[in-house]
């Protein structure tokens, strides 16, 4: 449990403070929240809460750059920010946990019922990270998820996606205020569709098969699709009180098939 807290003037002083138990907090939901497991190993919490330049949000040239710290009410108050990001934001349906959650913080956090994730994965989203050297480098966000822990000391500093991409998503939960089973994502993008989403309890996904399935046949039919993911041996869902494993695989399969005849501008 933590027993000091930090506030950090500057992404730099952050940085220099933060070590394997020291663990940066933005908005607080999830570092605050009961049971979380980052509040429970930390020693030391680092506050970017007076770190004014992670709140901005800037366009250019077809992309909106996100500040870090920039809550959720910001990005669904913003003119700039695309469609399909305030639509991600959206699915937290509290305001009130929307002005205290934050961009950076939902990413980091890296939940498996993530609100955000899944539209910024096939969105091709950028992340910017500030080092203890000084430098900062620019990853893509699969990228980061899946070496996570190297970049663990490095701190987001901003979240940049492109402004014109067609991007749909879609959110099961049994109420607004719930932990989602399944959220889902899909672009449609220059090389064809590209779709990912975080199971509950499974993690955040790229599901390459389907991708596959629906670039090579456009016009693949719904029953070929569920037959694919019911028999798929990489995808290792199980029954809990989020719903059985064919429950699970149904819902993927059914929901890749709705988000690809959306995306092709066909009515569900």
């Amino acid at each position: 449990m933590a027993t000091k807290l930090i506030l950090a003037k500057t992404p730099a002083e952050a940085v220099d403070a933060k070590t394997s138990s020291a663990a940066f907090i933005a908005g607080g939901t999830e570092v605050n929240r009961l049971g979380s497991d980052i509040a429970g190993e930390a020693d030391v919490l680092i506050s970017l809460k007076k770190c004014g330049a992670l709140k901005s949000i800037e366009r250019d040239a077809g992309y909106v750059t996100v500040g870090s710290m920039c809550t959720f009410q910001q990005i669904v108050e913003s003119e700039w920010i695309p469609a399909y990001l305030k639509e991600a934001a959206l699915f937290m349906a509290s305001r009130t946990k929307r002005n205290m959650a934050t961009i950076a913080g939902n990413i980091a956090a890296n939940r498996s019922d993530s609100y955000l994730i899944p539209a910024l994965t096939v969105a091709g989203a950028v992340i910017e990270l500030c080092r203890k050297s000084g430098e900062t480098v620019r990853v893509g966000i699969q990228e980061y998820l899946e070496n996570k822990e190297s970049y663990g000391n490095d701190l987001i500093v901003s979240v940049t996606v492109p402004e014109d991409i067609r991007l749909v998503s879609k959110r099961y939960a049994n109420t607004a205020q719930s932990h989602a089973v399944l959220t889902m994502s899909a672009a449609l993008t220059e090389e064809g569709i590209y779709m990912a989403g975080g199971v509950k309890n499974v993690g955040q996904l790229h599901f390459c098969d389907l991708e596959k399935a629906f670039n090579e046949d456009p016009d693949i039919s719904e029953e070929a699709i569920i037959k694919m993911v019911r028999d798929c041996t990489g995808l290792h869902t199980e029954d809990d009180m989020f719903g059985s494993d064919a429950y699970k695989r149904y819902l993927i399969a059914v929901t890749a098939f709705d988000l690809h005849r959306k995306l092709k501008g066909k009515e569900v």
